[in-house]
């Protein structure tokens, strides 16, 4: 769901991205360590992608809800909710699908947090199925990827893990406005980091994507600065402009990355196919 992750586990490095893109990494990192990760870091990490602890509010009134309003959620992540997200990358010339379902709330002893555990699968070859983990946190979504199982257990890299504090605000509204940095190898010496900054946007049309027709969404516009690591070594900083649709009571639909700023090209987009968001459960309150 995501900020596409996408949001995922394909390598954010032009996309540790708000939701789920999945996209190669334009600079090179010395070490060995982190370039042996590099192709497993995902834009679902903005699909992420791309998707947190808050439930469902409310369930969903037939396939494409209309109108947002009081109770809304435009990030559900009640268990057993699926989404499938087709990526087309221009800058790798591919096009594959990632599948997102959610697993639940749980601990996890690895990580020493509780969250909400997404397994998200691949169509690529070798591509498996990766944990990502949503907590909240001073009223924000916070999310880690680039984790892996471990006979069913969930476990961070040696390098540390791809960690993406204030990924979205718990309740998601037009005209907000907010800062954060994502650390995509973790804090490993030599790393790269991205610094963003997001304002979002009452959409006033239907947004159309091949899983159907949705109004009613919100619009958030990222700029990312990709800084430090390689990047300062070099003198050189890349830049990049990314814009997620959120549909009401459904989550992520369509993220689109641009290269250089909102004016440049684009380079990826990611889009909903299918889902099935689950209802909350009887007697479960709202969050």
């Amino acid at each position: 769901m995501k900020r596409c992750a996408c949001r995922g586990e394909g390598a954010r490095a032009i996309a540790t991205g708000r939701r789920k893109l999945s996209i190669a990494s334009p600079a090179s990192i010395d070490a060995a360590a982190v370039t042996s990760q590099e192709d497993r870091l995902t834009m679902s990490q903005r699909v992420g992608l791309s998707l947190a602890i808050a439930l469902a509010i409310a369930s969903l009134m037939g396939c494409n809800p209309g109108k947002a309003g009081p109770g809304t959620n435009y990030f559900p992540l009640t268990p057993k909710s699926t989404w499938t997200y087709q990526i087309v990358s221009k800058s790798q010339l591919t096009r594959y699908q990632i599948t997102d379902r959610v697993i639940g709330e749980k601990y996890v002893p690895s990580l020493k947090v509780t969250g909400s555990v997404v397994d998200e699968s691949y169509s690529l070859s070798r591509g498996g199925t990766r944990p990502l983990v949503y907590y909240a946190k001073d009223g924000y979504i916070s999310r880690l990827s680039a984790l892996d199982y471990d006979q069913k257990k969930i476990e961070a890299p040696s390098w540390g893990r791809s960690e993406e504090a204030q990924f979205l605000p718990l309740r998601l509204l037009p005209n907000l406005t907010w800062s954060n940095v994502i650390f995509p190898y973790g804090h490993l010496s030599g790393a790269f980091d991205i610094n963003q900054t997001h304002h979002t946007f009452a959409e006033d049309k239907e947004v159309s994507v091949p899983a159907g027709r949705f109004a009613g969404c919100i619009r958030i516009e990222t700029l990312a600065i990709y800084e430090g690591g390689a990047y300062t070594r070099n003198r050189q900083q890349l830049k990049l402009a990314y814009i997620d649709w959120y549909a009401p009571n459904v989550g992520l639909i369509r993220t689109v990355a641009l290269q250089g700023g909102p004016k440049g090209p684009e380079m990826e987009r990611v889009e909903l196919v299918s889902f099935n968001v689950s209802p909350l459960a009887p007697g479960v309150g709202n969050r």
